[in-house]
């Protein structure tokens, strides 16, 4: 099953996010800011990354750029979600795979997962 790393301080948006890609069919794991999200992505190897850019403590630029420096990361497809005006400039400028503008639409982000890392597992019914 695909894992996905949800990063957000915003506990009801992580949340949501979580659940709704949770019930797409994959794993999720969730991060208050960014310090919290490189420790979770070195020890769970996730496939895909959906982070916030504004965050205390290390906001999503910087754990963009911390999980660049690592070779293995490099290439992890990473969607930044930000209603800043200036957001879209600097994702293209971190490396950012895609950008998705808050308050998002699911379907826009659904199709968005789905094109980096394919589709979920959905349970099968019994």
């Amino acid at each position: 099953m695909k894992t996905i790393l949800v990063v957000d301080d915003e506990y009801a948006l992580r949340e949501l996010v979580g659940e709704l890609l949770e019930l797409a069919g994959y794993r999720v794991v969730t991060a208050a800011n960014g310090s919290d999200a490189l420790e979770r992505a070195l020890g769970e190897k996730p496939d895909l990354v959906v982070t916030d850019h504004m965050m205390p403590i290390a906001d999503g630029r910087e754990l963009v750029r911390n999980l660049r420096a690592l070779p293995e990361y490099r290439s992890l497809p990473i969607i930044m979600l930000s209603a800043a005006a200036k957001s879209v400039a600097l994702a293209d400028a971190l490396a950012v795979t895609a950008f998705v503008r808050k308050p998002f639409v699911w379907e826009k982000l659904s199709a968005t997962v789905e094109a980096l890392i394919g589709p979920g597992e959905k349970a099968s019914p019994p």
